[in-house]
């Protein structure tokens, strides 16, 4: 098997290149900038430990378990503390790696764990952005030997030997300044954005099942009646079977989007002539159980993707929220539009009130995307900065907080 087609998703296959090294810059291998830390721990059988683990793509030290020592399997552990960098050596090719936070000082590993701290002139939380560019990505995975990407062995000894690029204590501290701020920024748009989400589901909770009346036109409380309608009395399957592409027509880029029952808003693109016009409409997935709500002129794909429309005494945004509320199991790639048509759907009979209960949750949403678009955005222009700046494309003044 060619050694390219073991790459994990995450890391772009090919060899390491490092870049040219800046003026003012050490070309060094990082066991000049890293000390290895064996802090041994005697398990006690009726003592308590934490354990951890690291999550892939950089997510962080996290506890593991809580296990006294006599329900610890493995007894070679080792304790780590706040600042410490763990490498995973079974999942660094995922980018399993970070620094351990405060509250886990004093928890344990095992030896399937690099424990490393840093050298005089080395600032280790550089290494929490370090481990974040492609060339550290690629030495970790060439640096791991194993016939399949999940059972994959990192070799440190292998590791020490690639050089990097590291600049003065002084300019590692200002970058590490400087990327943090754009981390604060992004932690605090995740937090709005989870607030945000849970927000809305609250909401569809209150104002699905009538816990929750709104005010009319006229600073009046909604009281008219509610009712249930089947699946038959409220929608009404849609599709245009000549409007449909196949997957293997899909283009990256044309006139046309194409939806289907993908995760994805967007699945890819066409140039048909014949497109699906009749909008708004709902797209639900046959075999993902997924739910669009689409309003541009599109073609939908052609493994199961459903269209939907709404009867004349449902408002259509409203029924794309009771579609998306409504459980259906999960039965694999099965087909669920048979379990969708056997469900009820309450609503108010008022269009009014229905227009008023999609007009809500249509600004939750729109509060969400706004949030979305943000987090992105943030996480963009940090992937940016930092490439300029963990290559010296960018320098940081050092007696300043922003970069030149």
């Amino acid at each position: 098997m060619a050694r390219d087609s073991l790459y994990p998703v995450s890391v772009k296959a090919g060899k390491p290149i490092l870049g040219m090294l800046p003026t003012g810059w050490q070309k060094l291998s990082l066991d000049k900038c890293l000390n290895i830390e064996a802090r041994k721990a005697y398990i006690q059988d009726n003592q308590e430990y934490d354990l951890v683990t690291v999550k892939r793509s950089r997510g962080g030290v996290i506890r593991r378990e809580h296990l006294k020592g006599k329900d610890i399997s493995v007894k070679s552990q080792f304790y780590i503390k706040e600042g410490d960098f763990l490498i995973s050596k079974r999942q660094i090719v995922h980018g399993a790696c970070g620094l351990v936070p405060k509250a886990l000082s004093g928890s344990i590993v095992s030896n399937e764990y690099c424990v490393l701290t840093g050298k005089s002139g080395f600032y280790l939380p550089y290494m929490e952005f370090l481990s974040e560019s492609l060339y550290f990505q690629q030495t970790c995975f060439h640096s791991s030997i194993g016939v399949h990407i999940e059972k994959m062995i990192f070799k440190l000894d292998s590791w020490f030997k690639w050089p990097f690029n590291i600049p003065p204590l002084s300019e590692q501290k200002r970058i590490v300044k400087i990327l943090s701020t754009w981390d604060e920024a992004i932690s605090v748009t995740e937090k709005l954005l989870t607030n945000s989400q849970q927000q809305k589901k609250a909401l569809m909770q209150q104002l699905l099942t009538g816990k929750k009346r709104l005010l009319d036109e006229n600073g009046v409380r909604f009281s008219g009646e509610w009712v249930y309608l089947t699946f038959d009395n409220a929608f009404i399957v849609a599709n245009k079977k000549s409007t449909q592409v196949k997957s293997s027509d899909y283009l990256q880029s044309g006139s046309i989007p194409i939806i289907d029952q993908g995760q994805s808003r967007i699945a890819g693109y066409c140039n048909n002539l014949e497109v699906y016009s009749d909008v708004p409409v709902i797209v639900f997935g046959d075999h993902t159980r997924c739910v669009k709500w689409i309003e541009f002129v599109f073609c939908p794909g052609a493994d199961g993707t459903q269209v939907i429309k709404t009867s004349k005494i449902l408002e259509p945004k409203l029924g794309y929220y009771l579609l998306s509320n409504t459980d259906i199991p999960n039965l694999g790639y099965s087909r669920h539009m048979r379990e969708l048509k056997e469900k009820d759907f309450r609503l108010p009979l008022d269009i009014k009130e229905q227009q008023k209960i999609a007009a809500v949750l249509s600004a939750a949403d729109a509060e969400i995307s706004t949030l979305e678009k943000k987090l992105a955005c943030l996480k963009d222009e940090k992937k940016a900065l930092m490439q300029q700046l963990l290559t010296g494309k960018r320098r940081v003044k050092v007696d300043e907080a922003v970069a030149e």
